[in-house]
């Protein structure tokens, strides 16, 4: 029941970097508590959740334990409830996070419960260690819309691999510790358990404070080498399509002999079933077994064996394996949870690799669409502005120098080029509004004179197709603050867009009134001015009313499709957000449509010189 969320680069590579410095604090903390504390608390913030638990599993009783828990679950901490028929037992038994953003119960999990009213959403993800499932890593409690979203099960199911690895580090070492303190007589052994733990947990650090890939892994196999007293060791990275190896790091090796090996192995035989192997596997005599055939003869010679996969749940992203223990000896189990954990820890780091890559991909076009961005408004500013300026010159020259009917065709060119002008600046507006940089100055305006100064401007393209421009003046000394070049360009683009849809020959009405009622969603204010254009042309499917608004677009299909660049609904609407206001339509097809741009009325004006009105 998950969802398909959308989530920006941004904000992936945000949690990414939080997830990443939990992982090393955890992986600095030896206590159990404090371990468990961290996890749940940072859970809990990351994803949004009103509340996070870490459960213990028990498979004898089939019973979960609360061992740690924050915020709304705090509360939970010491209950213990059967597994069976919990979300925490579908995690567990299908080894993947499981989503569930309709809960029924108010209990979401066995014990834990949610208060009334908070979000019925559940995200779930198993906690593992060498033996199987420790538990599960839960979090609860975020809005249901959108709920939680199959990115934040991804990252929360590679986070708990980090945290199931802390979690029995502190265990392991807690019990050994106390074994210690219980017998004398196995001190000795239980220091030695300890140094290993760690030198694994130092391993870990090492690797978590490493962000180039090649010198992570390189760490792994080295450390997994040193902490199991291996003669040689190796580890292997599949490419993203798991048919080859793509990276292939070696420890114990010279260059030269690195060298005469050539390219990596091909993964058929014995390194193919440790890829694709769930446990790891572990032999005394690599001789005995027939998958180990097909060794190059410059390769080491190699007698004991232990190699485990790197792997995320179900998703396997290479090989660790080492050869040759010191002294002719067999690798232990002990052996196997060194080698374990470092490659959990791999997989991580690789998983971290791939989605840094993909990000600083998607920043690089970022940053390229930018600069086209930048350069296309440069264009705009000088070379285009500058050409229509040229026109418009010529054409007023033109017009003083040409009597009689000849005057047309100047008039017409200097029409045209204002139009040109007018679009060139709203395509610089839009573009200043986007970076923040465009400045108002609000002061006191006559509105039925600024209404007015609209429609003479306009007036030349309604005499073009005989339409009748008509002023209804209800109030005469109707004032109001905004910056008056601002408000007569969206006037002036919505009387524009009223001419170029409507038939020749029809009526466009222009309007202002004051309103106790606003638009949805407004600023506070306790009267507003409505000035509406209304027209007589084909409408506006419902549909189609808020993708017209939209950078670029055109018409719709109810409209008829006209020339143009389609940025002056887009312009006018952002200028009166930027300005407090905002601009609505009110629309059927076949029955017009009315635009009214609402200015919160009875603001105070700027005090620098001039007014208008």
């Amino acid at each position: 029941m998950g969802s398909k969320g959308s989530t920006t680069s941004g904000d992936i590579a945000s949690r990414l970097t939080d997830l990443w410095e939990t992982g090393s604090s955890i992986l600095e903390t030896l206590e159990l508590r404090d371990i468990l504390s961290v996890v749940t608390e940072r859970t809990r913030l990351l994803f949004g959740g009103s509340g996070a638990a870490v459960t213990f599993y028990d498979p004898r009783l089939g019973e979960l334990s609360v061992e740690g828990a924050s915020g709304s679950l705090e509360g939970a901490i010491g209950a213990r409830y059967p597994v069976e028929g919990t979300v925490s037992q579908r995690a567990i038994e299908a080894s993947r996070a499981v989503i569930d953003n309709n809960v029924q119960d108010h209990l979401v999990d066995g014990a834990l419960e949610l208060a009334p009213g908070e979000p019925r959403t559940l995200l779930v993800v198993p906690l593992r260690q060498r033996t199987g499932i420790l538990g599960t890593l839960i979090v609860a409690g975020r809005e249901a819309d959108p709920g939680f979203a199959d990115e934040d099960a991804d990252l929360l199911y590679a986070f708990g691999h980090l945290a199931g690895v802390a979690i029995q580090n502190a265990r392991l070492l807690g019990a050994e510790t106390a074994r210690a303190e219980r017998s004398d007589t196995l001190r000795a052994e239980h220091e030695d358990h300890i140094t290993i733990l760690e030198d694994l947990h130092a391993a870990e650090v090492a690797v978590a404070s490493d962000l180039e890939l090649d010198a992570v892994l390189q760490t792994v196999a080295d450390r997994a080498r040193d902490l199991t007293s291996a003669a040689y060791g190796a580890l292997g990275v599949l490419n993203p399509g798991g048919t080859e190896l793509e990276l292939f790091i070696t420890s114990g090796i010279d260059a030269s002999q690195r060298e005469k090996m050539g390219g990596p192995p091909k993964g058929l035989g014995l390194l193919g079933a440790v890829t694709h192997s769930t446990d790891p596997i572990r032999l005394r005599d690599m001789s005995s077994d027939p998958r180990s055939a097909g060794m190059p003869g410059v390769h080491p010679g190699m007698t004991s064996f232990l190699g485990v996969s790197i792997r995320i749940g179900d998703r396997t992203f290479g090989n660790l394996y080492l050869t040759n223990k010191e002294a002719g000896r067999e690798f232990t189990e002990r052996d196997e949870t060194v080698v374990s954990m470092l490659a959990a820890q791999a997989a991580v780091s690789i998983e971290n690799a791939r989605q840094f890559k993909t990000l600083q991909r998607l920043l690089d076009e970022l940053r390229q669409t930018q600069q086209q961005r930048d350069r296309f408004y440069a264009f705009v500013n000088h070379d285009l502005r500058n050409a229509c300026s040229g026109v418009l010159m010529w054409s007023e020259r033109l017009l003083l120098e040409t009597v009689g009917e000849a005057r047309d065709i100047p008039e017409k060119i200097r029409r045209g080029s204002e139009h040109a002008m007018r679009l060139v600046q709203d395509v610089l507006d839009l573009e200043s509004l986007a970076q923040g940089r465009l400045e108002t100055w609000p002061r006191m305006i006559v509105v039925n004179d600024l209404l007015q100064a609209a429609m003479d401007g306009i007036h030349p393209e309604a005499e073009k197709k005989k339409m009748r421009l008509r002023l209804n003046r209800s109030r005469s000394q109707l004032r109001m603050v905004a910056d008056p070049d601002r408000v007569l360009q969206i006037v002036t683009n919505l009387l524009s867009n009223a001419i170029k849809y409507s038939p020749e020959g029809t009526d466009v009405r222009l309007a202002a009134d004051l309103s106790r009622d606003g638009p949805e969603g407004g600023v506070e204010a306790e009267r507003w001015l409505a000035i509406s254009v209304t027209d007589q042309g084909p409408g506006v499917p419902v549909e189609d009313q808020e993708r017209i608004f939209g950078e670029y677009e055109k018409g719709g299909s109810g409209r008829i499709k006209r020339g143009g660049v389609g940025i002056g609904l887009t312009l006018s609407r952002r200028l009166a957000e930027y300005m407090g206001g905002d601009l609505t339509l009110q629309s059927s097809p076949g029955e017009g449509a009315r635009f009214t741009l609402w200015m919160p009325h009875g603001r105070e004006p700027e005090q620098r010189s001039g007014w208008i009105g």
